[in-house]
C-alpha cells in the first residue's frame, strides 16, 4: 500500500495588474454606452462609480509588482 502524503495546497496566482485595468476600462465604457442608450441609467451610474475602483486594484497590483 503506498499512504498520500499531505501536501499543502498552493495559493492561487494573483490576478496581474493589466487584468484589473482592462476591466476598468470595459466597466468605463459599458457605462458611457448605457447612458448613451439607456431610459434608466441605473446600471450606467453602478458601472460608472464601479470603474474606479477597479482602476484602484490595477495601480495597487502595479505597485506591488514594482516593489518584487
Amino acid at each position: 500500500m503506498t499512504s498520500q502524503t499531505n501536501t499543502p495546497l498552493k495559493p492561487a496566482g494573483k490576478i496581474p495588474w493589466y487584468v484589473y485595468f482592462v476591466g476598468a476600462i470595459i466597466y468605463t465604457i459599458l457605462a458611457s454606452w448605457l447612458f448613451k442608450e439607456s431610459d434608466s441609467p441605473v446600471l450606467a451610474w453602478l458601472c460608472l462609480i464601479s470603474s474606479p475602483v477597479g482602476f484602484f486594484y490595477a495601480w495597487r497590483a502595479w505597485k506591488q509588482d514594482q516593489q518584487k
